[in-house]
């Protein structure tokens, strides 16, 4: 396959790559010049000023919520174990009317940058301390595998060092986060939806005329009974059931999104209540839709091999590597297609890894920075300690990127960690909002 990839991936292809990362730069450039002088530097780099509109933002939040892990994984998935896990869009709809009924209200009203400012304000600056840590832990082991997953693809597709790709990429991504801060984050998040879309829908699309229609796709999963949603089954053991699908990922998906800094620092640059929670619910729409494409890609691509299993036949090593091998074999005939596949993952990469950068610096600065500073400092010196806090994370997770190959059973790490980490800190959250007679003892 390697081999194959080499040979298909030509001068097309690298245009198309190529432009979704020259893009991406010259979004940075643009938002840096056109913010340049803001007088409120700060407040215009975290929350982009608060006067975003819904397009963006929405297209951010959605960006955010799909990763490469998710593009790659998701078919994979349907592939081999068959479509129960597909009810997961049921958890994504209550997880984002959740959001916007019960947490975002509580973060608006208090008009905070960073969403652990509410646990000092409900208890203590140790319990704010304590989460803004958790927080930052999770996203620098989590972007690391972000960024490896679809690095790992674009190897198979054309044999290019995974570590060399994976450092250029990251660089652009640290480039154009440092220089335009939220805006820059978030319009470049939205040109890779769109990108990550488009990627995701000609896959679908051409594959399923590959096997001759969606009739074809369908019956031929139903023959092999893959096709299965409503397994009611108690039994824990039980790999995927409507329970532990639904329900399970509803907890971890809650954990992930409504408490999480990435998330509501997006809702916070919305001028007003009202807009954010129509962008929750547009992000609803676009997180039903590109999981389920991802999902349906999964049937077509057992539908198209249903003959000729290419992992028992040892054409490829294992399951995740199920969608760059379909895309190379139809890009025999479709110029562009590994291209366009490839700047697909690694454009929801990009944005997840842009998100976390800039969350994460505005919460080293507003948590761990500005508590102990002993005087006012100006906002251009703010700025500044913020963009070099950007870069530094940057490179701390281009290298982790390097040590991520390391591990094995790259999904089920990702998931461990972000249930250590993000159910404790929903745990807080909701703690302190549900429970008004949970107080600290303590004050500092």
């Amino acid at each position: 396959m390697e081999g194959i990839g080499r040979k298909q991936f030509d001068a097309i292809d690298i245009v198309v790559f190529t432009g979704m990362l020259g893009i991406s730069a010259v979004v940075g450039i643009y938002q840096a010049y056109k913010s340049r002088k803001n007088p409120n530097a700060v407040k215009e780099y975290l929350v982009g000023g608060q006067n975003m509109s819904i397009f963006p933002i929405s297209m951010s939040l959605i960006a955010s919520y799909i990763s490469g892990i998710a593009i790659l994984g998701l078919p994979a998935e349907m592939y081999v174990y068959g479509t129960q896990f597909w009810c997961v869009i049921i958890a994504d709809c209550f997880v984002s009317l959740t959001m916007a009924i019960v947490y975002l209200p509580v973060f608006y009203g208090l008009q905070i940058t960073s969403s652990y400012e509410y646990l000092e304000l409900r208890f203590n600056h140790v319990v704010r301390l304590i989460g803004s840590t958790i927080f930052l832990i999770k996203m620098l082991l989590y972007i690391p595998l972000v960024i490896y997953v679809p690095a790992l693809a674009f190897n198979q597709v054309t044999g290019i060092n995974l570590h060399m790709i994976a450092s250029i990429v990251c660089a652009v991504c640290i480039f154009y986060t440092t220089l335009g801060g939220l805006k820059a984050v978030v319009w470049t998040d939205a040109i890779q939806t769109i990108v990550m879309f488009g990627g995701v829908i000609a896959v679908a699309v051409l594959g399923t005329l590959k096997v001759g229609s969606v009739s074809e796709v369908w019956k031929r999963n139903v023959d092999s009974g893959r096709i299965e949603f409503f397994n009611m089954d108690t039994n824990p053991t039980v790999r995927n059931t409507f329970w532990s699908v639904v329900v399970g990922n509803y907890l971890n998906w809650l954990a992930t999104c409504s408490v999480n800094q990435a998330m509501v620092q997006r809702c916070l640059a919305m001028p007003n209540l009202k807009k954010s929670n129509i962008t929750i619910m547009i992000m609803a729409v676009g997180i039903v839709t590109i999981v389920s494409l991802s999902c349906y890609t999964g049937i077509v691509i057992y539908a198209a091999f249903y003959d000729c299993d290419p992992i028992s036949t040892k054409q490829i090593r294992k399951s995740d590597q199920l969608l760059p091998y379909f895309v190379m074999e139809m890009a025999q005939s479709i110029p562009g297609l590994p291209g366009l596949f490839v700047s697909g993952v690694f454009s929801a990469a990009l944005s997840t890894m842009s998100t976390g950068l800039n969350s994460m610096s505005g919460v080293i600065y507003e948590d761990m920075i500005k508590p102990w500073l002993k005087k006012p400092m100006t906002e251009v010196a703010i700025s500044r300690i913020i963009k070099l806090t950007v870069v530094i994370i940057g490179v701390i997770c281009v290298a982790l990127v390097l040590l991520v190959e390391k591990l094995s059973g790259l999904i089920q790490v990702g998931k461990s960690l972000s249930g250590i980490t993000a159910g404790p800190l929903l745990g807080i959250f909701t703690l302190g909002m549900f429970f008004p007679f949970a107080n600290s003892t303590v004050h500092w």
